[in-house]
């Protein structure tokens, strides 16, 4: 039983070892996170965004830097971090009327990048949403078209929740977009009187 003790002395040191990269991923996580926030939040309000978005992308380069063990690259916080990530770049590549990026470029999961783009798309409408009180209808209508487009790709996964959990989101997208085209038909009418 000698082979027991050493067996578990090392499983132990296996444990403390990953407990600190969690938590060192746990805090680089939620630094990603704010800085997408920053980045949306300076895209609506019309401001210069690069500079948070190039920092969120270096900081989650750092990130998969020195996380290598898939325990920790697919946990909850560093999932949430790069589905975070992937929505801040997709929308400023909306807004910038470039490419959207894919998961691979960004180098994220797919499903991380899946999870940005349906949420981007509460981001998109709140874009949209602008340019209709401003009564610039014909941006707002391209940004209708944009989210089209990204609600069709997101309604186009058909996989189990343990795979992909995007059925809420599915259905939220949906419901985003009842919503916006009526916003859109309401404003068109409203224009024409």
């Amino acid at each position: 039983m000698k082979e027991l003790s050493g067996i578990v002395a090392s499983v132990n040191e296996r444990m403390d070892s990953l407990e600190k990269l969690r938590e060192r991923s746990i805090a680089s996580s939620r630094s990603i996170i704010r800085l997408t926030k920053r980045t949306m939040h300076a895209i609506h309000s019309h401001e210069e965004h690069d500079i948070f978005l190039n920092k969120a992308i270096s900081e989650f380069e750092e990130l998969r830097s020195f996380v290598n063990e898939p325990e920790i690259m697919l946990s909850g916080p560093v999932n949430d971090a790069m589905a975070e990530l992937a929505e801040a770049c997709i929308l400023s590549s909306v807004v910038l009327e470039k490419e959207i990026p894919s998961y691979s470029s960004l180098n994220v999961t797919p499903q991380a990048w899946v999870l940005g783009l349906a949420d981007c798309l509460g981001e998109m409408r709140r874009i949209l949403l602008d340019r209709l009180i401003n009564n610039d209808i014909e941006s707002a209508k391209e940004m209708f078209i944009h989210m089209d487009a990204v609600c069709e790709a997101v309604m186009s996964f058909d996989v189990p929740d343990a795979i992909l959990p995007v059925r809420r989101k599915q259905d939220v997208a949906r419901s985003i977009m009842e919503r916006t085209r009526t916003d859109i038909t309401n404003a068109v009418l409203m224009n024409k009187k």
